[in-house]
This record gives C-alpha cells, sequence and structure tokens, in this order.
C-alpha cells in the first residue's frame, strides 16, 4: 500500500513539475511576444504603439521612445506652421522605421518574477552620423533661398514680422530639409548589437522595465 501511495504521489509531483514548466513556457512566450510586438512598433514608426509594451519607468537605451516629445516641443517653440510640423513628424517617423533594420530573438531566461529576453539587431549606426557634410550643403541652400527670395521676404517682414517671414521660409525650405535629413539618416551605416530587455508583471501583463545594449560590434 505505501508503494501504491509513493506511486501516486511520485506521478502527482511530476505532473505538478510538469505544469509548471508548461506555465513557464507559456509565460516566457507571452514576454517574448511583449518584445516582439515592442521591436515591430519601432520598425512602423509607431512610437506610441510601442510605449504600450513598456512599464511608465521604462527608458530606451537608444533614445527612440522620446523622439515624439522632442518633437512636439520643439515644433511647438518654433511654430512654423502646419506644413513644417507634417513634414518634421514625417521626417521622424520614417528615421524611427529605419532604426531597427531586423531583430532575432536569440535567448529567454526566467528568475524569479523577471524575465530577461535577448534579442540580436541589425539597425542604423545614428549615433555616429557625420553632420558636417550635411550641415554646410543646407547652409549654403538656405542662403540661396534667402538671395533668390529677398524682395519677397523682406515685404513679409515688413508688412507681417519676423516670424511670419521665418515661417514662410521654413514652408518653402523645409520639405528640402527634412527630405535631406531623411537620406542621411536612413542611409547610416548598419551596425550590429545585443539587447537585453528585462520583463516584469504590471497588472498581470509583461512589461519591458528595462533594456540594455549588451554587447555591440560594428558590421
Amino acid at each position: 500500500m505505501k508503494k501504491l501511495v509513493s506511486l501516486f504521489v511520485a506521478m502527482a509531483f511530476a505532473i505538478g513539475v510538469a505544469g509548471c514548466g508548461n506555465n513557464n513556457e507559456a509565460q516566457i512566450q507571452a514576454a517574448t511576444d511583449v518584445v516582439s510586438g515592442y521591436l515591430d512598433a519601432i520598425q512602423n514608426g509607431n512610437l506610441d504603439g510601442a510605449e504600450e509594451y513598456t512599464t511608465d519607468s521604462y527608458i530606451d537605451p537608444l533614445g527612440i521612445d522620446n523622439m515624439d516629445s522632442y518633437m512636439e516641443s520643439l515644433l511647438d517653440s518654433l511654430d512654423m506652421g502646419d506644413t513644417f510640423d507634417q513634414e518634421a513628424n514625417d521626417f521622424a517617423t520614417n528615421a524611427v522605421k529605419a532604426a531597427i533594420t531586423s531583430y532575432e530573438i536569440n535567448d529567454t531566461k526566467m528568475e524569479e518574477d523577471t524575465i530577461s529576453v535577448l534579442v540580436d539587431i541589425d539597425g542604423k549606426d545614428y549615433e555616429n552620423i557625420d553632420f558636417t557634410a550635411m550641415e554646410s550643403e543646407l547652409t549654403t541652400y538656405t542662403q540661396n533661398y534667402a538671395n533668390e527670395n529677398l524682395n519677397r521676404l523682406m515685404q513679409i517682414y515688413n508688412d507681417q514680422g519676423e516670424d511670419a517671414m521665418m515661417e514662410a521660409m521654413m514652408q518653402d525650405i523645409g520639405g528640402y530639409i527634412f527630405d535631406r535629413m531623411e537620406t542621411l539618416f536612413t542611409g547610416a551605416e548598419q551596425k550590429k548589437y545585443q539587447m537585453r530587455f528585462d520583463l516584469v508583471q504590471d497588472e498581470n501583463e509583461w512589461k519591458i522595465k528595462a533594456a540594455e545594449i549588451s554587447e555591440e560590434a560594428q558590421s
């Protein structure tokens, strides 16, 4: 009888362990899906969507996640009109889209209440973009535009003031400037690196709490 009871206990224990293992696998898969959703949102230029996968305290080590708020603050301070704002936002969206070319889940690990997901990423090296040539080109372009349109710009200045003149300039040249900047960003050198995402339960959902670039190598 004792052997029979021991057998049932062993079977129950084995089933319990298997169930726990399956549950862990399901939790790890759920966390992995969150990381994939986050990276997919970035590839789509959807920073609001990416934010849904993170906790309120999350800080993006790539600096991509604060581009929306930075751009909004900048455009509010410049106040250059709707056309300029739209061109600026289009540039920012396309720069975000190009930041991560591709990614692959490398490894996952669960420790207590945290799941870590290691991801291999192939993306753009925005950090080392050389703006020198672009700055010179845009300065020359702006000066030529001002010289060619001096009379019209001065008329706007005299009739409506400096702010109106600057807005008229930006409406005219903003498209070209942002197109050139987008070309610079999307044409940046590729780099391969790894990111580790740490996820925790937040209101019964896995959310990215922290991330860091754990290994980096130029391609």
